[in-house]
Protein backbone atom coordinates (compact mmCIF):
# COMPACT_ATOMS: atom_id res chain seq x y z
CA UNK A 1 0.00 0.00 0.00
CA UNK A 2 1.19 3.22 -1.05
CA UNK A 3 0.74 6.68 0.95
CA UNK A 4 0.96 9.70 -0.75
CA UNK A 5 1.87 13.11 0.51
CA UNK A 6 -0.34 14.40 3.66
CA UNK A 7 -2.55 10.89 2.77
CA UNK A 8 -3.10 8.18 5.47
CA UNK A 9 -3.76 4.54 4.17
CA UNK A 10 -7.72 5.43 5.55
CA UNK A 11 -8.70 7.70 3.16
CA UNK A 12 -7.77 5.49 -0.10
CA UNK A 13 -10.45 3.78 -2.02
CA UNK A 14 -10.59 0.00 -1.02
CA UNK A 15 -13.92 -2.22 -1.24
CA UNK A 16 -14.53 -1.06 2.43
CA UNK A 17 -11.97 2.20 4.23
CA UNK A 18 -10.90 1.69 7.35
CA UNK A 19 -12.98 5.25 8.02
CA UNK A 20 -16.49 3.06 6.96
CA UNK A 21 -15.29 0.39 9.04
CA UNK A 22 -14.23 1.60 12.19
CA UNK A 23 -17.22 3.49 12.47
CA UNK A 24 -19.63 0.63 11.88
CA UNK A 25 -17.35 -1.23 14.22
CA UNK A 26 -18.42 1.85 16.68
CA UNK A 27 -21.98 2.17 15.62
CA UNK A 28 -22.48 -1.67 16.02
CA UNK A 29 -20.84 -2.16 19.60
CA UNK A 30 -22.91 0.50 20.85
CA UNK A 31 -25.52 -0.69 19.57
CA UNK A 32 -25.40 -4.36 20.86
CA UNK A 33 -24.36 -3.98 23.96
CA UNK A 34 -27.14 -1.40 24.44
CA UNK A 35 -29.31 -4.12 23.68
CA UNK A 36 -27.78 -6.57 25.84
CA UNK A 37 -27.72 -4.21 28.83
CA UNK A 38 -31.62 -3.81 27.87
CA UNK A 39 -32.20 -7.96 28.06
CA UNK A 40 -30.33 -7.69 31.22
CA UNK A 41 -32.29 -5.11 33.22
CA UNK A 42 -35.32 -7.32 31.67
CA UNK A 43 -33.48 -10.12 33.32
CA UNK A 44 -33.11 -8.34 36.51
CA UNK A 45 -36.29 -6.83 36.22
CA UNK A 46 -38.07 -10.58 36.39
CA UNK A 47 -35.42 -11.30 39.50
CA UNK A 48 -36.82 -8.44 41.63
CA UNK A 49 -40.22 -9.50 40.68
CA UNK A 50 -39.83 -13.07 41.76
CA UNK A 51 -37.57 -11.95 45.03
CA UNK A 52 -40.71 -9.33 46.07
CA UNK A 53 -43.18 -12.27 45.06
CA UNK A 54 -40.93 -14.63 47.30
CA UNK A 55 -41.30 -11.70 49.80
CA UNK A 56 -44.84 -11.15 49.89
CA UNK A 57 -45.05 -14.86 50.57
CA UNK A 58 -43.16 -15.19 53.63
CA UNK A 59 -45.13 -12.53 54.95
CA UNK A 60 -48.42 -14.25 54.54
CA UNK A 61 -46.28 -17.46 56.13
CA UNK A 62 -46.12 -15.12 59.14
CA UNK A 63 -44.97 -17.27 62.24
CA UNK A 64 -46.57 -15.29 64.64
CA UNK A 65 -49.97 -14.65 63.67
CA UNK A 66 -50.06 -18.94 62.39
CA UNK A 67 -48.95 -20.33 65.74
CA UNK A 68 -51.76 -17.07 67.30
CA UNK A 69 -54.06 -19.27 64.94
CA UNK A 70 -53.24 -22.62 65.70
CA UNK A 71 -53.21 -22.25 69.40
CA UNK A 72 -56.83 -20.81 68.84
CA UNK A 73 -58.25 -23.02 66.95
CA UNK A 74 -56.59 -25.84 69.40
CA UNK A 75 -58.50 -24.09 72.31
CA UNK A 76 -61.72 -24.01 70.06
CA UNK A 77 -60.77 -27.84 69.17
CA UNK A 78 -60.41 -28.55 72.89
CA UNK A 79 -64.11 -26.74 73.77
CA UNK A 80 -65.68 -29.15 71.18
CA UNK A 81 -63.80 -32.19 72.38
CA UNK A 82 -66.05 -30.89 75.82
CA UNK A 83 -69.20 -30.53 74.31
CA UNK A 84 -70.27 -34.20 74.98
CA UNK A 85 -69.14 -33.96 78.65
CA UNK A 86 -71.39 -30.39 78.46
CA UNK A 87 -74.86 -32.26 77.16
CA UNK A 88 -74.39 -35.10 79.65
CA UNK A 89 -74.68 -32.74 82.09
CA UNK A 90 -77.06 -30.71 80.77
CA UNK A 91 -78.93 -34.41 80.42
CA UNK A 92 -78.52 -35.23 83.99
CA UNK A 93 -79.79 -31.53 85.15
CA UNK A 94 -82.46 -32.02 82.52
CA UNK A 95 -83.69 -35.64 84.51
CA UNK A 96 -83.48 -34.06 87.91
CA UNK A 97 -85.25 -31.33 87.24
CA UNK A 98 -87.70 -33.67 85.78
CA UNK A 99 -88.02 -35.92 88.48
CA UNK A 100 -88.40 -32.92 90.71
CA UNK A 101 -91.45 -31.53 88.64
CA UNK A 102 -93.37 -35.14 88.98
CA UNK A 103 -92.75 -35.03 92.61
CA UNK A 104 -94.16 -31.85 93.21
CA UNK A 105 -97.13 -33.16 90.70
CA UNK A 106 -97.57 -35.65 93.35
CA UNK A 107 -97.87 -33.31 96.24
CA UNK A 108 -99.99 -30.96 94.05
CA UNK A 109 -102.15 -34.00 93.50
CA UNK A 110 -102.46 -34.60 97.34
CA UNK A 111 -103.33 -30.75 98.29
CA UNK A 112 -106.62 -31.08 95.73
CA UNK A 113 -107.66 -34.14 97.02
CA UNK A 114 -107.37 -32.71 100.78
CA UNK A 115 -109.15 -29.60 99.67
CA UNK A 116 -111.65 -32.01 98.12
CA UNK A 117 -112.37 -33.50 101.37
CA UNK A 118 -112.24 -30.12 102.83
CA UNK A 119 -115.11 -28.67 100.59
CA UNK A 120 -117.47 -31.72 101.64
CA UNK A 121 -116.83 -31.06 105.09
CA UNK A 122 -117.40 -27.52 104.85
CA UNK A 123 -121.04 -28.77 102.61
CA UNK A 124 -121.91 -30.89 105.89
CA UNK A 125 -121.62 -28.03 108.02
CA UNK A 126 -123.41 -26.12 106.09
CA UNK A 127 -126.83 -28.62 105.93
CA UNK A 128 -126.11 -29.35 109.72
CA UNK A 129 -126.30 -25.57 110.89
CA UNK A 130 -128.71 -24.86 107.89
CA UNK A 131 -131.03 -24.04 110.89
CA UNK A 132 -129.29 -21.87 113.56
CA UNK A 133 -129.38 -18.28 112.75
CA UNK A 134 -126.20 -16.84 110.77
CA UNK A 135 -124.39 -20.03 110.20
CA UNK A 136 -125.31 -20.37 107.01
CA UNK A 137 -123.59 -17.68 106.15
CA UNK A 138 -120.71 -18.51 108.20
CA UNK A 139 -120.57 -21.42 106.41
CA UNK A 140 -120.42 -20.20 102.98
CA UNK A 141 -117.61 -18.28 103.74
CA UNK A 142 -115.84 -21.28 104.40
CA UNK A 143 -116.82 -22.55 101.09
CA UNK A 144 -115.91 -19.71 99.21
CA UNK A 145 -111.83 -20.00 100.97
CA UNK A 146 -112.15 -23.21 100.27
CA UNK A 147 -113.36 -22.74 96.43
CA UNK A 148 -110.55 -20.24 96.56
CA UNK A 149 -107.22 -22.04 97.69
CA UNK A 150 -108.59 -24.67 95.20
CA UNK A 151 -108.20 -22.60 92.15
CA UNK A 152 -104.85 -21.64 93.77
CA UNK A 153 -103.96 -25.17 93.42
CA UNK A 154 -105.26 -26.50 90.58
CA UNK A 155 -103.14 -22.95 88.89
CA UNK A 156 -100.11 -24.64 90.70
CA UNK A 157 -100.87 -28.12 88.87
CA UNK A 158 -100.78 -26.37 85.31
CA UNK A 159 -97.93 -24.28 86.27
CA UNK A 160 -96.04 -27.65 87.28
CA UNK A 161 -97.83 -29.60 84.31
CA UNK A 162 -96.17 -26.57 81.45
CA UNK A 163 -93.22 -27.28 83.29
CA UNK A 164 -93.28 -31.07 82.71
CA UNK A 165 -94.10 -30.61 79.46
CA UNK A 166 -90.86 -28.25 78.67
CA UNK A 167 -88.78 -30.43 80.24
CA UNK A 168 -89.62 -33.55 78.74
CA UNK A 169 -88.99 -31.92 75.07
CA UNK A 170 -85.80 -30.22 76.12
CA UNK A 171 -84.95 -33.86 77.32
CA UNK A 172 -86.16 -35.38 74.33
CA UNK A 173 -84.09 -33.00 71.87
CA UNK A 174 -81.09 -33.14 74.94
CA UNK A 175 -80.72 -36.90 74.20
CA UNK A 176 -80.76 -36.40 69.95
CA UNK A 177 -77.98 -33.84 70.56
CA UNK A 178 -75.81 -35.84 72.41
CA UNK A 179 -76.18 -38.95 70.23
CA UNK A 180 -74.94 -36.80 67.30
CA UNK A 181 -72.37 -35.13 69.42
CA UNK A 182 -70.81 -38.66 70.42
CA UNK A 183 -70.88 -39.52 66.47
CA UNK A 184 -70.07 -36.54 65.11
CA UNK A 185 -67.97 -34.87 67.61
CA UNK A 186 -64.31 -37.27 68.37
CA UNK A 187 -63.92 -37.21 64.17
CA UNK A 188 -64.31 -33.61 63.71
CA UNK A 189 -61.79 -33.40 66.68
CA UNK A 190 -59.19 -36.34 65.34
CA UNK A 191 -59.20 -34.44 61.92
CA UNK A 192 -59.09 -30.72 62.90
CA UNK A 193 -56.30 -31.42 65.28
CA UNK A 194 -54.43 -33.64 62.68
CA UNK A 195 -55.03 -31.06 59.52
CA UNK A 196 -53.75 -28.24 62.36
CA UNK A 197 -50.72 -30.23 63.05
CA UNK A 198 -49.72 -31.42 59.61
CA UNK A 199 -50.56 -27.50 58.58
CA UNK A 200 -47.95 -26.70 61.01
CA UNK A 201 -45.14 -28.84 59.68
CA UNK A 202 -46.19 -27.90 55.78
CA UNK A 203 -46.23 -23.77 56.44
CA UNK A 204 -42.76 -24.51 58.61
CA UNK A 205 -40.97 -26.73 55.49
CA UNK A 206 -42.73 -24.43 53.13
CA UNK A 207 -41.00 -21.45 54.65
CA UNK A 208 -37.57 -23.08 54.85
CA UNK A 209 -37.86 -23.37 51.28
CA UNK A 210 -39.76 -19.97 50.44
CA UNK A 211 -36.47 -18.62 52.22
CA UNK A 212 -33.77 -20.83 50.47
CA UNK A 213 -35.28 -19.62 47.15
CA UNK A 214 -35.21 -16.26 48.33
CA UNK A 215 -31.62 -16.31 49.39
CA UNK A 216 -30.72 -18.03 45.71
CA UNK A 217 -32.78 -15.45 43.90
CA UNK A 218 -30.95 -12.69 45.64
CA UNK A 219 -27.44 -14.43 44.77
CA UNK A 220 -28.74 -14.85 41.05
CA UNK A 221 -30.08 -11.16 41.05
CA UNK A 222 -26.36 -10.00 42.39
CA UNK A 223 -24.89 -11.83 39.53
CA UNK A 224 -27.12 -10.25 37.35
CA UNK A 225 -26.81 -6.73 38.40
CA UNK A 226 -22.71 -7.24 38.25
CA UNK A 227 -22.51 -8.60 35.07
CA UNK A 228 -24.72 -6.02 33.94
CA UNK A 229 -21.97 -3.16 35.46
CA UNK A 230 -19.60 -5.74 33.54
CA UNK A 231 -20.82 -4.52 30.38
CA UNK A 232 -19.26 -1.37 30.31
CA UNK A 233 -16.36 -3.29 28.35
CA UNK A 234 -18.61 -2.70 25.13
CA UNK A 235 -18.43 1.38 26.52
CA UNK A 236 -14.65 1.20 26.81
CA UNK A 237 -14.36 -0.71 23.70
CA UNK A 238 -16.20 2.38 22.11
CA UNK A 239 -14.73 5.01 23.23
CA UNK A 240 -11.30 3.39 22.30
CA UNK A 241 -12.36 2.94 18.71
CA UNK A 242 -14.18 7.00 18.93
CA UNK A 243 -10.47 7.97 20.58
CA UNK A 244 -8.61 6.15 17.13
CA UNK A 245 -10.74 8.12 15.04
CA UNK A 246 -10.52 11.03 16.67
CA UNK A 247 -6.74 10.57 16.33
CA UNK A 248 -7.27 10.38 12.60
CA UNK A 249 -9.58 14.14 12.63
CA UNK A 250 -6.94 15.65 14.62
CA UNK A 251 -4.05 14.71 12.45
CA UNK A 252 -5.79 15.58 9.46
CA UNK A 253 -7.09 18.82 11.06
CA UNK A 254 -3.67 19.19 12.44
CA UNK A 255 -2.16 19.43 8.84
CA UNK A 256 -4.83 21.72 7.58
CA UNK A 257 -4.01 24.41 10.35
CA UNK A 258 -1.31 26.46 10.97
CA UNK A 259 0.98 24.42 12.70
CA UNK A 260 1.29 22.24 10.28
CA UNK A 261 1.16 24.15 7.39
CA UNK A 262 4.77 24.42 7.33
CA UNK A 263 5.38 20.49 7.57
CA UNK A 264 6.86 19.32 4.07
CA UNK A 265 5.13 16.14 2.25
CA UNK A 266 8.06 13.66 3.79
CA UNK A 267 6.85 15.04 6.93
CA UNK A 268 3.79 14.86 6.73
CA UNK A 269 4.15 11.14 5.34
CA UNK A 270 5.89 10.19 8.36
CA UNK A 271 3.87 11.73 10.60
CA UNK A 272 0.65 9.94 9.09
CA UNK A 273 2.78 6.62 9.03
CA UNK A 274 3.06 7.07 13.21
CA UNK A 275 -0.67 8.06 13.85
CA UNK A 276 -1.03 4.60 11.70
CA UNK A 277 0.53 2.91 13.38
CA UNK A 278 -0.41 4.17 16.94
CA UNK A 279 -4.43 3.49 15.48
CA UNK A 280 -3.33 -0.29 14.87
CA UNK A 281 -1.79 -0.75 18.15
CA UNK A 282 -4.64 0.80 19.77
CA UNK A 283 -6.95 -1.28 17.82
CA UNK A 284 -4.74 -4.27 18.18
CA UNK A 285 -4.82 -3.84 21.86
CA UNK A 286 -8.33 -3.28 21.87
CA UNK A 287 -9.55 -6.17 20.26
CA UNK A 288 -7.52 -8.76 22.46
CA UNK A 289 -8.92 -6.73 25.65
CA UNK A 290 -12.38 -7.20 24.33
CA UNK A 291 -11.91 -10.61 23.55
CA UNK A 292 -10.27 -11.51 26.72
CA UNK A 293 -13.08 -9.65 28.68
CA UNK A 294 -15.87 -10.56 27.13
CA UNK A 295 -14.69 -14.61 27.52
CA UNK A 296 -15.14 -13.20 31.18
CA UNK A 297 -18.52 -12.06 30.57
CA UNK A 298 -20.08 -14.44 29.01
CA UNK A 299 -18.85 -17.17 31.26
CA UNK A 300 -20.24 -15.15 34.12
CA UNK A 301 -23.91 -15.07 31.77
CA UNK A 302 -23.61 -18.55 31.76
CA UNK A 303 -23.32 -19.67 34.85
CA UNK A 304 -25.74 -17.32 36.47
CA UNK A 305 -28.51 -19.28 33.88
CA UNK A 306 -26.98 -22.39 35.38
CA UNK A 307 -27.44 -20.76 38.95
CA UNK A 308 -31.36 -19.56 37.83
CA UNK A 309 -31.81 -23.21 36.03
CA UNK A 310 -30.87 -24.68 39.88
CA UNK A 311 -32.95 -21.85 41.24
CA UNK A 312 -36.12 -22.56 39.06
CA UNK A 313 -35.84 -25.80 40.00
CA UNK A 314 -35.83 -25.36 43.99
CA UNK A 315 -38.48 -22.85 43.01
CA UNK A 316 -40.58 -25.50 41.13
CA UNK A 317 -41.46 -27.43 44.50
CA UNK A 318 -43.35 -24.82 45.73
CA UNK A 319 -44.94 -22.97 43.02
CA UNK A 320 -47.67 -25.38 41.97
CA UNK A 321 -48.99 -25.39 38.03
CA UNK A 322 -51.18 -23.10 36.62
CA UNK A 323 -53.65 -26.08 37.10
CA UNK A 324 -53.41 -27.50 40.34
CA UNK A 325 -56.31 -28.30 42.72
CA UNK A 326 -56.00 -25.92 45.52
CA UNK A 327 -57.80 -27.94 47.68
CA UNK A 328 -54.71 -29.79 48.22
CA UNK A 329 -53.00 -27.13 50.23
CA UNK A 330 -53.06 -27.80 54.17
CA UNK A 331 -54.79 -24.63 54.65
CA UNK A 332 -57.62 -25.49 52.33
CA UNK A 333 -57.48 -29.31 53.95
CA UNK A 334 -58.20 -26.73 57.15
CA UNK A 335 -60.79 -24.53 55.94
CA UNK A 336 -62.97 -27.35 55.06
CA UNK A 337 -62.41 -29.43 58.13
CA UNK A 338 -63.57 -26.08 60.43
CA UNK A 339 -66.32 -25.49 57.79
CA UNK A 340 -67.45 -29.54 58.67
CA UNK A 341 -67.34 -28.61 62.21
CA UNK A 342 -69.68 -25.48 61.75
CA UNK A 343 -71.93 -27.58 60.63
CA UNK A 344 -71.68 -30.33 63.31
CA UNK A 345 -71.99 -27.67 66.08
CA UNK A 346 -74.53 -25.05 64.14
CA UNK A 347 -76.97 -26.11 66.30
CA UNK A 348 -74.94 -25.71 69.81
CA UNK A 349 -75.89 -22.42 70.74
CA UNK A 350 -79.66 -22.88 69.70
CA UNK A 351 -78.83 -25.72 72.71
CA UNK A 352 -77.27 -23.84 74.67
CA UNK A 353 -79.90 -20.80 74.46
CA UNK A 354 -82.68 -23.04 74.75
CA UNK A 355 -81.21 -24.51 77.94
CA UNK A 356 -80.72 -21.15 79.24
CA UNK A 357 -84.18 -20.17 78.39
CA UNK A 358 -85.59 -23.16 80.26
CA UNK A 359 -83.44 -22.33 83.34
CA UNK A 360 -85.31 -18.72 83.72
CA UNK A 361 -88.51 -20.35 82.72
CA UNK A 362 -87.79 -22.71 85.26
CA UNK A 363 -86.63 -20.25 87.75
CA UNK A 364 -89.77 -17.85 87.11
CA UNK A 365 -91.86 -20.98 87.78
CA UNK A 366 -90.76 -21.47 91.10
CA UNK A 367 -90.82 -17.99 92.10
CA UNK A 368 -94.55 -18.07 91.10
CA UNK A 369 -95.52 -21.58 92.66
CA UNK A 370 -93.77 -19.88 96.06
CA UNK A 371 -96.22 -17.45 95.91
CA UNK A 372 -99.15 -19.46 95.02
CA UNK A 373 -98.11 -21.85 98.06
CA UNK A 374 -98.05 -19.01 100.04
CA UNK A 375 -101.36 -17.98 99.31
CA UNK A 376 -102.48 -21.38 100.00
CA UNK A 377 -100.79 -21.13 103.57
CA UNK A 378 -102.87 -18.39 103.97
CA UNK A 379 -106.15 -19.90 103.20
CA UNK A 380 -105.26 -22.93 105.42
CA UNK A 381 -104.91 -20.52 108.18
CA UNK A 382 -108.33 -18.77 107.29
CA UNK A 383 -110.02 -21.91 107.16
CA UNK A 384 -108.10 -23.24 110.79
CA UNK A 385 -109.57 -20.03 112.01
CA UNK A 386 -113.29 -20.36 110.57
CA UNK A 387 -113.01 -23.82 111.66
CA UNK A 388 -112.02 -22.70 115.54
CA UNK A 389 -114.45 -19.94 115.67
CA UNK A 390 -117.15 -22.55 114.70
CA UNK A 391 -116.22 -24.39 117.31
CA UNK A 392 -116.72 -22.19 120.01
CA UNK A 393 -119.93 -20.59 118.54
CA UNK A 394 -121.51 -24.28 118.69
CA UNK A 395 -120.36 -25.03 122.28
CA UNK A 396 -122.85 -22.62 123.03
CA UNK A 397 -125.60 -24.19 121.14
CA UNK A 398 -125.59 -27.54 122.94
CA UNK A 399 -126.92 -30.06 121.50
CA UNK A 400 -127.94 -28.75 118.44
CA UNK A 401 -124.34 -27.53 117.94
CA UNK A 402 -122.82 -30.70 118.47
CA UNK A 403 -123.47 -32.57 115.07
CA UNK A 404 -121.39 -29.12 113.30
CA UNK A 405 -118.72 -29.74 115.76
CA UNK A 406 -118.05 -32.80 114.64
CA UNK A 407 -117.55 -31.71 111.32
CA UNK A 408 -115.60 -28.12 111.85
CA UNK A 409 -113.06 -30.56 113.71
CA UNK A 410 -112.33 -32.66 110.64
CA UNK A 411 -112.29 -29.20 109.13
CA UNK A 412 -109.15 -28.33 111.42
CA UNK A 413 -107.80 -31.74 110.66
CA UNK A 414 -107.52 -31.34 107.23
CA UNK A 415 -106.48 -27.99 106.75
CA UNK A 416 -104.03 -28.57 108.99
CA UNK A 417 -102.20 -31.66 106.19
CA UNK A 418 -102.65 -28.59 104.05
CA UNK A 419 -100.18 -27.28 105.81
CA UNK A 420 -97.75 -30.73 105.47
CA UNK A 421 -98.14 -30.70 101.73
CA UNK A 422 -97.42 -27.11 101.75
CA UNK A 423 -94.51 -27.64 103.44
CA UNK A 424 -93.31 -30.47 101.10
CA UNK A 425 -94.39 -28.36 98.05
CA UNK A 426 -91.52 -25.84 99.49
CA UNK A 427 -88.84 -27.92 99.78
CA UNK A 428 -89.36 -29.82 95.94
CA UNK A 429 -89.12 -25.68 95.46
CA UNK A 430 -85.60 -25.30 96.48
CA UNK A 431 -84.79 -28.58 94.98
CA UNK A 432 -86.15 -27.16 91.75
CA UNK A 433 -84.75 -24.14 92.46
CA UNK A 434 -81.00 -25.17 92.83
CA UNK A 435 -81.24 -27.55 89.99
CA UNK A 436 -82.94 -24.68 87.39
CA UNK A 437 -79.27 -22.67 88.18
CA UNK A 438 -76.88 -25.55 87.80
CA UNK A 439 -78.80 -26.30 84.49
CA UNK A 440 -77.52 -22.50 83.75
CA UNK A 441 -73.86 -23.15 84.78
CA UNK A 442 -73.83 -26.30 82.60
CA UNK A 443 -74.21 -24.06 79.26
CA UNK A 444 -72.24 -21.36 80.71
CA UNK A 445 -68.85 -22.81 80.24
CA UNK A 446 -67.82 -21.44 77.22
CA UNK A 447 -69.02 -23.04 74.32
CA UNK A 448 -71.90 -20.12 73.32
CA UNK A 449 -68.82 -18.69 71.85
CA UNK A 450 -67.52 -21.79 69.48
CA UNK A 451 -69.59 -21.01 66.67
CA UNK A 452 -67.57 -17.65 66.62
CA UNK A 453 -64.65 -19.11 67.39
CA UNK A 454 -65.04 -21.27 63.86
CA UNK A 455 -66.14 -18.49 62.03
CA UNK A 456 -63.30 -16.48 62.95
CA UNK A 457 -60.96 -19.07 62.53
CA UNK A 458 -62.48 -19.77 59.29
CA UNK A 459 -62.23 -16.57 58.07
CA UNK A 460 -58.87 -16.03 59.01
CA UNK A 461 -57.67 -19.68 57.58
CA UNK A 462 -59.90 -19.13 54.02
CA UNK A 463 -57.87 -15.62 54.17
CA UNK A 464 -54.56 -16.87 54.36
CA UNK A 465 -55.40 -19.17 51.57
CA UNK A 466 -56.59 -16.61 48.71
CA UNK A 467 -53.63 -14.77 50.06
CA UNK A 468 -50.98 -17.28 49.46
CA UNK A 469 -53.06 -19.32 46.65
CA UNK A 470 -52.59 -15.42 44.94
CA UNK A 471 -48.86 -15.24 46.16
CA UNK A 472 -48.22 -18.65 44.33
CA UNK A 473 -49.73 -17.44 41.52
CA UNK A 474 -47.37 -14.21 40.88
CA UNK A 475 -44.50 -16.69 42.08
CA UNK A 476 -45.34 -18.84 38.83
CA UNK A 477 -45.38 -16.32 36.68
CA UNK A 478 -42.40 -14.81 37.50
CA UNK A 479 -40.52 -17.67 37.60
CA UNK A 480 -42.22 -18.59 33.94
CA UNK A 481 -40.89 -14.70 32.93
CA UNK A 482 -37.39 -15.99 34.70
CA UNK A 483 -36.73 -18.99 32.63
CA UNK A 484 -37.85 -17.01 29.09
CA UNK A 485 -35.91 -13.80 29.80
CA UNK A 486 -32.61 -15.84 31.15
CA UNK A 487 -33.27 -18.36 27.97
CA UNK A 488 -33.16 -15.27 25.53
CA UNK A 489 -30.26 -13.70 27.29
CA UNK A 490 -28.06 -16.72 26.87
CA UNK A 491 -29.09 -16.66 23.62
CA UNK A 492 -28.19 -13.34 22.82
CA UNK A 493 -25.24 -12.22 24.60
CA UNK A 494 -22.46 -14.08 23.23
CA UNK A 495 -20.46 -10.45 22.63
CA UNK A 496 -17.11 -12.19 21.83
CA UNK A 497 -18.66 -14.51 18.80
CA UNK A 498 -20.94 -11.58 17.50
CA UNK A 499 -18.61 -8.51 17.67
CA UNK A 500 -14.92 -10.39 18.32
CA UNK A 501 -14.32 -10.35 14.46
CA UNK A 502 -15.17 -7.27 13.85
CA UNK A 503 -12.47 -5.72 15.70
CA UNK A 504 -9.72 -7.64 14.27
CA UNK A 505 -10.81 -7.21 10.68
CA UNK A 506 -10.89 -3.45 11.84
CA UNK A 507 -7.37 -4.15 13.04
CA UNK A 508 -6.35 -6.31 10.06
CA UNK A 509 -7.08 -3.27 7.86
CA UNK A 510 -5.24 -0.76 9.85
CA UNK A 511 -1.80 -2.66 9.42
CA UNK A 512 0.64 -0.16 7.87
CA UNK A 513 2.46 -0.47 4.80
CA UNK A 514 5.66 -0.60 6.82
CA UNK A 515 6.29 -2.89 10.09
CA UNK A 516 8.00 -0.44 11.85
CA UNK A 517 7.13 3.02 12.95
CA UNK A 518 8.94 5.61 11.27
CA UNK A 519 11.11 7.75 14.60
CA UNK A 520 10.09 11.25 15.54
CA UNK A 521 13.92 13.01 14.53
CA UNK A 522 13.48 15.70 12.77
CA UNK A 523 9.40 16.28 13.57
CA UNK A 524 9.66 16.33 16.90
CA UNK A 525 8.39 20.02 16.73
CA UNK A 526 5.30 18.86 15.04
CA UNK A 527 4.45 16.33 17.26
CA UNK A 528 5.01 18.07 20.14
CA UNK A 529 1.86 20.13 19.30
CA UNK A 530 -0.25 16.66 17.88
CA UNK A 531 0.40 14.44 20.60
CA UNK A 532 -0.83 15.98 23.28
CA UNK A 533 -4.32 17.15 21.36
CA UNK A 534 -4.39 13.15 20.43
CA UNK A 535 -3.56 12.24 23.98
CA UNK A 536 -6.14 14.54 25.60
CA UNK A 537 -8.67 12.70 24.10
CA UNK A 538 -7.43 9.12 26.58
CA UNK A 539 -9.75 7.85 29.57
CA UNK A 540 -7.70 4.52 29.42
CA UNK A 541 -3.68 3.94 31.08
CA UNK A 542 -3.21 1.01 28.13
CA UNK A 543 -3.57 3.88 25.74
CA UNK A 544 -1.64 6.47 27.17
CA UNK A 545 1.35 4.09 27.08
CA UNK A 546 0.92 2.79 23.74
CA UNK A 547 0.81 6.29 22.89
CA UNK A 548 3.94 6.82 24.97
CA UNK A 549 6.05 4.28 23.23
CA UNK A 550 5.80 5.90 19.92
CA UNK A 551 5.51 9.51 20.10
CA UNK A 552 8.15 8.70 23.08
CA UNK A 553 6.39 10.95 25.87
CA UNK A 554 5.64 9.30 28.88
CA UNK A 555 1.85 9.65 29.75
CA UNK A 556 1.14 7.88 32.64
CA UNK A 557 4.35 9.74 34.76
CA UNK A 558 2.45 13.45 33.24
CA UNK A 559 -1.24 12.75 33.49
CA UNK A 560 -2.78 13.85 36.80
CA UNK A 561 -2.96 10.95 40.10
CA UNK A 562 -6.36 10.72 39.57
CA UNK A 563 -7.49 9.95 35.86
CA UNK A 564 -4.33 7.73 36.31
CA UNK A 565 -5.20 5.12 38.95
CA UNK A 566 -6.57 2.36 36.86
CA UNK A 567 -5.81 0.43 34.24
CA UNK A 568 -8.25 -0.99 31.58
CA UNK A 569 -8.28 -4.73 33.52
CA UNK A 570 -8.75 -3.25 36.60
CA UNK A 571 -11.60 -1.06 35.24
CA UNK A 572 -13.30 -3.98 34.57
CA UNK A 573 -12.44 -6.19 37.34
CA UNK A 574 -14.41 -3.39 39.44
CA UNK A 575 -17.15 -3.51 37.66
CA UNK A 576 -17.54 -7.40 37.60
CA UNK A 577 -17.19 -8.12 41.28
Amino acid sequence: MTVGTGTSYRTINTEETLADRLEGARSRIEQRFLDGGAVLLSVLDVLNRLVASLERLSGSLDEDAARDTIERLAETVRQISALPAVETNRQTRLVAISATGQTLAGHVAAMQETLRYLRTFATTAKIAGAGIPDFAGFAEEIIERIQFGTGEVNALSARITGLGTTIGVAAGRGGQTLARYETSVPPIVASLTRNADELTRERRQFSDLAEKVAQMARKVQMKVATTLSALQIGDITRQRIEHCQSAFALTDTFFTGPDGSAVGAADRARISLLVDHLVYAQLTETSRHFERECTTVVATIRGFANDIGQLLDLYGTMAPAGDAPSGDSGLRRLEADIAAARHVVGGIEQAAEDANRLSRETTATVRELLQGVETIKLVRTDIQYMALNTNLRCSKLGEDGRAINVVTAELRTFSAMLDDTAEKILEALKVLDVDAGALGEATASGELSLDGRLEDALATVHAAGDRMEADLADLHASGGDVAAKVAGAVATLDFKAELGDVLADCAALARPATAAAPDGRGIEEALAVLGPRIAATYTMMSEREIHGRLFGVDLAAAAPAPAAAQSDEDLFEDALF
